[in-house]
């Protein structure tokens, strides 16, 4: 679920009505706060039915993106999808973050560039994962933060400070215990 300041409306797309993903969705919805009201959209074309993906709103594009996730069956996803306030539009881009669900993503303003962290790969979270990677709109590019890495997990919260014009990740799954730190990407000049 994601806010798009171009429409002042939620988009919420697709998900899971069990904790096993093994019954996704593949629907659009938007969430109106003036009337207070659902309503669904019938683009016509979207990403195919999964479970824990990630929306962020893209300032740059003006569009949300969507990445990954995992089907019905727990095939994990590579694609990267866009919603322009009417249809999705599927990307092709050169290089990806590979399979993975329960990533998080934020856009940095900073940057001008939306920024993928973490998440996991393989049944039940098994592989959790610690990279870094940026979306300008076009492709994927991995980056390499200069200071320490977080511990690898999923599930994590992530969002943009404008004050100290940093990203910022918080908690998640370890495959271990649930995870309470928190965490500044800073990018160097």
């Amino acid at each position: 679920m994601v806010y798009v300041p171009a429409t002042r409306t939620v988009l919420l797309f697709a998900g899971t009505n069990s904790p096993d993903a093994d019954n996704c969705f593949e629907d659009t919805w938007m969430w109106n706060g003036l009337t207070k009201s659902w309503t669904q959209v019938h683009p016509m074309s979207h990403p195919s039915a999964r479970g824990p993906n990630q929306l962020v709103y893209d300032e740059a594009t003006r569009t949300v993106v969507l990445y990954g996730g995992v089907t019905t069956g727990l095939n994990e996803l590579t694609d990267t999808w866009t919603w322009n306030g009417v249809n999705w539009r599927q990307q092709f881009p050169a290089s990806n973050p590979g399979a993975r669900n329960g990533l998080a993503m934020a856009y940095d303003a900073a940057l001008g560039a939306v920024v993928l962290f973490g998440g996991a790969v393989g049944a039940c979270c098994s592989n959790n994962l610690n990279d870094t990677w940026t979306w300008n709109g076009v492709n994927w590019t991995q980056i390499y933060p200069a200071n320490t890495l977080p511990r690898p997990r999923n599930a994590a919260n992530m969002d943009y400070d404008p004050i100290r014009k940093v990203i910022l990740v918080f908690g998640g799954d370890s495959s271990g215990p649930v995870l309470g730190d928190t965490w500044f990407l800073i990018q160097q000049p």
